[in-house]
């Protein structure tokens, strides 16, 4: 069975920034936090955060 992906909202980017930044955790810990993948908070943090600040 195939999943489907759906994009991070921007409350789940800024929840992101806020649980590695702040409170300091790591990728599995955030992605439990958020309800992600791993892999999902891993290339988001890679990619760098969005915000609709920044368009």
């Amino acid at each position: 069975m195939r999943k489907v992906y759906s994009h991070l909202s921007a409350e789940e980017r800024i929840r992101i920034d806020e649980l590695r930044n702040r409170e300091g955790l790591g990728v599995c810990q955030i992605a439990l936090r958020i309800g992600r993948d791993k892999s999902t908070v891993s290339r988001e943090l890679r990619r760098g955060l969005w915000f609709a600040s920044n368009e």
